[in-house]
């Protein structure tokens, strides 16, 4: 990512030995190296780590992953991770110069009761500890409502700087309004969701929204 973590860039982390996706390097005046992490990154669920949303499911909750890593809804519906979102999470969870990052999840879905036990089908790919999606998140405003008052809590319970926050999602309108709070955004690579990239080639029959690919590389 170029420039400071406040942007509007792609996001790309690399493969390649580059600096952590979200991070400032500055060097001292003795040349030694540092690095500038968010204290806190936030992502919202829906069109953002994941597709179909919750709300387009047919079966819901109970969730369950086969032998191949596929999660899918009780009526079949396979849920897709969208772009590297993987990636980023191991990256954030293993990197050295992330470890006092907290991850927090944001999301205004109608559906919590299936969102969480979504996060939990999916490991984070390398974790030492075997950890999933919803183990390694620190906060969970996960309910109907204004992205305002996930912040809010958030910040009332950790104690983070707004400005210290690093927010991710598909809707500019919901970044747009963190933003008066002083929370960073970063841009994500954007693309028409269809029926084909939610795995299946079934066609919805809900209004496809615009969705994120979280870009590793």
């Amino acid at each position: 990512m170029r420039g400071t973590f406040g942007g509007n860039p792609r996001v790309t982390l690399s493969s390649r030995p580059v600096r952590p996706v979200g991070s400032v390097v500055k060097y001292t005046a003795m040349g030694e190296r540092t690095v500038k992490v968010p204290k806190l990154v936030a992502f919202d669920l829906d069109g953002t780590l994941w597709y179909p949303e919750m709300y387009m499911l047919d079966g819901g909750a109970p969730f369950r992953r086969d032998a191949g890593g596929a999660v899918f809804d009780a009526a079949g519906e396979r849920i897709k991770l969208l772009g590297d979102t993987l990636k980023v999470f191991a990256h954030i969870t293993t990197h050295q110069d992330w470890s006092d990052t907290q991850i927090a999840y944001v999301s205004r879905t109608e559906y919590p009761e299936w969102a969480i036990p979504c996060l939990q089908q999916f490991p984070v790919p390398g974790h030492p500890r075997g950890l999933t999606l919803f183990d390694i998140s620190a906060h969970n405003e996960i309910y109907p409502g204004s992205k305002l008052a996930h912040f809010k809590a958030i910040h009332k319970r950790s104690g983070i700087d707004y400005a210290d926050m690093l927010f991710f999602d598909n809707e500019r309108w919901n970044i747009t309004e963190v933003s008066r709070l002083g929370v960073k955004s970063s841009g994500l690579s954007m693309f028409e969701q269809g029926a084909a990239a939610a795995g299946d080639g079934k066609k919805h029959k809900h209004r496809q929204k615009k969705a994120n690919s979280i870009v590793f590389g």
